[in-house]
């Protein structure tokens, strides 16, 4: 996982804590993990990306898009992004 992505789980997660209470924020935290973990072991189940770069591709969870790429063990978590952000995102 990249550092980026990491820094945006903490946010995601501060955010959830804030709007929505420790419980909830906890949830999507470990559903958003478990996320993680199905598409390491299913790396093309996300849909192509490739308008964002070459070999990327996306998942949705929840309100997010999870950007990653396949790597030699599995994949590379690249970036967490809300829904509605999209359009400013810079890999």
């Amino acid at each position: 996982m990249s550092t980026q992505a990491e820094n945006e789980i903490l946010d995601i997660f501060l955010y959830g804590i804030e709007r929505f209470g420790l419980n909830q924020a906890r949830l999507y935290k470990d559903g958003m993990e478990s996320c993680f973990q199905l598409l390491g072991n299913n790396p093309r189940m996300g849909r192509s990306a490739t308008i964002v770069g070459e070999g990327i591709r996306r998942h949705e969870h929840g309100s997010h898009v999870i950007f990653y790429e396949t790597d030699g063990s599995g994949v590379l978590i690249l970036t967490i992004v809300h829904g509605r952000s999209i359009r400013r995102l810079k890999l």
